[in-house]
């Protein structure tokens, strides 16, 4: 299957390459008002102190970005960086997107470092994982990203590499993930030795359901569900974390009880290693239809440019980007609903622009174009919605309470009868017979609450 590729795409002024020990990688995005002189147009430069660490926890990234651990399609094997005042993020997804994988380097991993904002996509060819792979701890390793290069200095070396384009598939895969971490709670604090058998042994595991106990305070793997486990769909995943285990200090597990979704969190003093997994194997993270209930009001489109302009920095003294976005400090901002504040993020969330940090609880920015036509093209269940209302195909039958609301709705000769409740909402559809609501609501149920919030605001 060919992979659809991002048509709204970076501009790099030229071809990334390798020249005696420095990666130059294009890149896109960004501010330099405070970075050094002599590099006109860095946003970002410092040099590792933990420079084989760090490189083992980059190809850890690059082969979980490699891997299919379900679905086979083209692995996209360029990593997203992004830069901001305090922490560089590298972010990506298995080739079946049913695994997302950041790492974000704190200010503590580097010394001598200046930083803004920029976002871009770096190519992580054979070339690049040798480099890093010959790595040594007393290695000098410098990190430089500009409006025109991603720089990793380390000694000497020559490697050349071409200009990435990003894949429709990550960004909507970076759509749906940053819903998934909004709702992520801390589980468990566990040491990596006590992590390390379950890791080793974890490509053995079932494919079936797993879930995770804690016996004398270690952690194994069980078929059985029991009080206080905590379900681990795609076990056998966890084997790519063997190779880091090693050097960190700790390991957290986040979990989603309502969906499945669980986050182990690999941390040092200086790094945090995000690897999130679906609920099950089979299941990728592209196209789950999360954000489709905060998109269907439309009323985000009175505000998401002035949400951007808050998340520039335009509306402060200092005119910077904004290091953590918080819905309700934008809210305030712009004399809105917390909620109106999250249903912009999602928009642009949809175009990539916005991720979460489960660690701080806030959510974060990357430096990507937005295009306002994507929203709703790239959401096909909003579009089909949409005509749904627009045909008039949507009946209410009845509408007691604001959240008891009963309907039917006409769909190709057939009729399908809607319930929406405060605690769920059901559709007689094969979609949700199939998913139950976990992948977002049915176009029915969505059509629904568009006509209702039409009702409302008549």
């Amino acid at each position: 299957m060919a992979t659809t590729l991002n048509e709204h795409l970076y501009e790099y002024p030229f071809a990334s390459e390798i020249d005696r020990g420095v990666i130059r990688l294009a890149a896109s995005g960004g501010s330099a008002a405070t970075v050094k002189k002599s590099s006109p147009g860095v946003f970002f430069d410092g040099r590792l102190k933990h420079p084989r660490e760090a490189s083992t926890m980059l190809l850890t990234l690059s082969t979980i970005v490699r891997t299919h651990f379900f679905d086979a399609r083209p692995p996209q094997m360029d990593p997203i960086v992004t830069s901001s005042r305090s922490i560089v993020r590298w972010e990506g997804f298995s080739g079946c997107c049913g695994a997302y994988v950041r790492l974000d380097l704190d200010s503590a991993a580097f010394e001598d470092q200046q930083q803004q904002f920029g976002t871009t996509n770096v190519d992580f060819n054979s070339t690049m994982l040798a480099h890093l792979g010959s790595v040594g701890r007393a290695d000098d390793f410098q990190l430089s990203i500009s409006t025109d290069a991603v720089t990793v200095q380390r000694n000497e070396a020559e490697v050349s590499e071409k200009r990435v384009k990003l894949p429709k598939r990550w960004i909507k895969g970076l759509c749906e993930v940053q819903v998934y971490q909004s709702r992520l709670k801390l589980r468990h604090r566990l040491t990596p030795a006590a992590l390390m058998p379950l890791v080793q042994n974890a490509g053995r595991a079932t494919s079936g359901p797993q879930h995770l106990v804690l016996t004398a305070g270690k952690p194994r793997l069980t078929t059985r569900k029991t009080n206080g486990s905590v379900a681990v769909g795609g076990a056998s995943r966890l084997s790519v974390l063997r190779t880091i285990l090693p050097i960190v200090r700790e390991v957290n597990l986040y979990v989603d009880e309502e969906s499945g979704v669980h986050a182990w969190v690999c941390e040092t003093g200086w790094a945090r290693f995000w690897f999130v997994l679906s609920p099950t194997l089979q299941r990728g993270f592209s196209g789950e239809g999360q954000v489709l209930e905060a998109l269907a009001s439309e009323s985000w489109m009175e505000r998401v440019d002035s949400i951007r302009d808050v998340l520039a920095g335009l509306q402060t003294t200092t005119m910077e980007p904004v290091e953590t976005i918080n819905p309700a400090e934008i809210a305030v901002r712009l004399g809105c609903r917390a909620t109106e504040a999250t249903e912009g993020l999602a928009a642009l969330a949809t175009n990539g622009l916005a991720g979460f940090d489960a660690a701080n609880g806030f959510y974060f920015q990357r430096q990507l174009p937005f295009n306002l036509e994507n929203v709703a093209k790239d959401q096909p269940r909003l579009r089909s919605a949409k005509k749904l209302v627009e045909g008039g195909a949507v009946q209410i039958i009845s509408h007691t309470k604001p959240m008891s609301v009963d309907a039917e709705i006409k769909s190709k000769d057939v009729t399908y009868f809607v319930r929406l409740r405060s605690d769920g909402d059901r559709c007689t559809c094969p979609w949700f017979s199939r998913h139950q609501g976990q992948r977002g609501p049915c176009k029915h149920v969505l059509a629904t609450r568009m006509v209702i919030q039409e009702q409302n605001n008549d």
